[in-house]
């Protein structure tokens, strides 16, 4: 008969779980009750099936140093699993915090009561918000939605025919000066977040000292999307909006550390109102050497970043702007 509570069975599992990170070598794979437990070089962890369909999750960190993914490359054993890992570089299993705090983890992330189980394999990506909001630990992650944007006007610019070659005309995540390089206009996209306390509404933040200046004779535009972090607008739908060119679009977003399956890939966001269009020319408010003497930056200047208020400027719909470009006119910028 075993008299064992609990508490002591979970006691139990929790001595194992740290006995095994801190003696196995990369490579190994144990077999628990219903998961396993193993290393990756640095990595170690526990594993879950998801049977027979695989789940699209790769590089969530619900904590620092932790990753979610979708995995069917665990050595020696073959299926699809949900994968949580710690990188043992940065996770000090010799301090006994850590490892208590390892340990609970792993157990929360394996443990079937509650419905704990089904409802990390039916929503991994709202699991791991609930696991940050009740840790409190937050990590550092990159808002996608200024990515976003640049592809709602990939698409918008597609539709129109007006770039043809997403490759190379679409250069953005590639640390282009500007964003798109068309053969008769350059464009800079540049969102706002509603509620961003870092940023100010009708603002852009121009980034280098050459952002705002033309390549060649060619006229150069900013499009400023205004948006909100909530509603459908997802990477995810943004990319299934592609055909052909799907595959340049994915190595351009992990340019920009943007991963197929990560935690940005569901963020919701959704455009408010339409998104205006501007004509970089002499009267725009911008930083250039000519203010300068002798016609260039002061020396020493590594770095010119600056915001520019939008208010009062001419500007144009992207809708009409589109339309314009299109049929081979000017388009009409009003204030």
């Amino acid at each position: 008969m075993n008299n064992q509570s609990e508490a002591e069975k979970f006691l139990e599992k929790k001595k194992a779980v740290v006995f095994r990170a801190t003696t196995m070598k990369s490579g190994e794979v144990v077999q628990f009750d219903d998961f396993l437990f193993f290393r990756r070089g640095d990595r170690v962890g526990a594993a879950i099936s998801t049977g027979e369909s695989a789940i699209n999750i790769h590089n969530v960190h619900p904590g620092r140093s932790y990753s979610l993914d979708g995995d069917g490359a665990l050595p020696l054993v073959p299926g699809n699993f949900l994968t949580l890992t710690a990188d043992l570089s940065s996770v000090n299993l010799a301090d006994p915090v850590k490892v208590e705090e390892f340990a609970n983890r792993i157990l929360s992330f394996v443990r079937t009561e509650d419905g704990n189980r089904e409802a990390l394999l039916s929503d991994p990506w709202a699991w791991a918000e609930k696991v940050i909001e009740m840790s409190g630990d937050k990590v550092s992650d990159v808002r996608p939605y200024p990515m976003i944007a640049e592809l709602c006007l990939v698409n918008a610019l597609r539709s129109a025919g007006l770039l043809t070659d997403v490759k190379h005309e679409y250069r953005g995540p590639d640390a282009g000066i500007h964003d798109f390089e068309l053969p008769f206009m350059s464009l800079e996209c540049k969102a706002h977040l509603h509620g961003d306390p870092e940023a100010k509404k009708g603002e852009i933040v121009v980034s280098s000292e050459y952002q705002l200046s033309r390549t060649g004779a060619k006229p150069l535009y900013v499009v400023y999307f205004p948006m909100e972090d909530s509603g459908d607008l997802t990477l995810e739908k943004c990319v299934a909006a592609f055909g052909e060119p799907r595959q340049d679009i994915l190595e351009k977003l992990k340019l920009g550390k943007f991963v197929e399956g990560d935690f940005s890939w569901q963020r919701p966001y959704h455009i408010l109102g339409q998104p205006l269009v501007f004509e970089i020319n002499d009267s725009f408010p911008r930083i250039t050497p000519a203010q300068f003497p002798n016609g260039q930056f002061p020396s020493g200047i590594t770095k010119l970043v600056y915001a520019v208020s939008l208010k009062n400027l001419p500007s144009c719909p992207l809708d009409a702007f589109i339309a314009a470009m299109k049929g081979g006119e000017k388009p009409e910028f009003k204030v």
